[in-house]
């Protein structure tokens, strides 16, 4: 039996060009007849490991970035409401998001989405296991049981795995996606992404 192929898609959910190819990715999947394979991972590690920075660290690139950010959301019919603070640690919607994958895998982007809506739309506090159960609850949800995940050492290990499945990736700034042992990194490259499952590679 043969499996569908797949789209690695590694974010944060800090990155709100993360939060834009969430919006983007199920499309493009769909598109190529593959499925999405959501590897939520932790920026702050990732640049430590790999030595980069987030644009916010350089004045000239963080005013761009600002801007920018904004912009693009527009651009693709998203409202953003910029966080009251940024970025996070988000290290509770992540590991609630991997205790899903280990149970209802099918609505693992759902959440992914809400979650990022949550913090860059509504301005919600996804830091905490209260903000996360929330968010889980309204769509249906066992959010009690998601927001544990933050304390459940075997999840707190997996969190460590993928960060470091990123970085061994190749992974160095998100959204990072890896098809057929292509990569691609950033949102600006997913019209090369959807040509590459669409038409083939390049």
């Amino acid at each position: 039996m043969t499996t569908k192929q797949t789209i690695d898609f590694y974010y944060d959910l800090t990155s709100p060009y993360s939060w834009v190819a969430a919006e983007l990715i199920e499309d493009i999947a769909a598109a190529g007849r593959r499925s999405v394979n959501y590897k939520p991972t932790l920026l702050g590690f990732v640049f430590k490991a790999t030595g980069n920075s987030a644009p916010m660290m350089n004045p000239a690139k963080g005013k761009y970035a600002a801007r920018d950010f904004a912009r693009t959301a527009r651009f693709h019919g998203l409202k953003i409401n910029w966080p009251k603070q940024f970025p996070i640690n988000a290290t509770v919607g992540s590991r609630a998001i991997l205790k899903l994958k280990s149970t209802q895998p099918e609505k693992v982007g759902e959440f992914t989405r809400a979650l990022f809506r949550a913090y860059f739309v509504d301005q919600q506090d996804i830091t905490t296991e209260e903000g996360v159960k929330a968010v889980a609850d309204a769509l249906g949800l066992d959010g009690a049981a998601l927001a544990a995940a933050n304390s459940d050492e075997a999840i707190k290990e997996q969190m460590k795995a993928a960060v470091q499945e990123s970085v061994d990736v190749g992974m160095f700034g998100a959204p990072y996606f890896v098809v057929d042992g292509e990569a691609f990194w950033g949102q600006d490259r997913m019209d090369q992404l959807r040509r590459w499952v669409v038409e083939g590679p390049f």
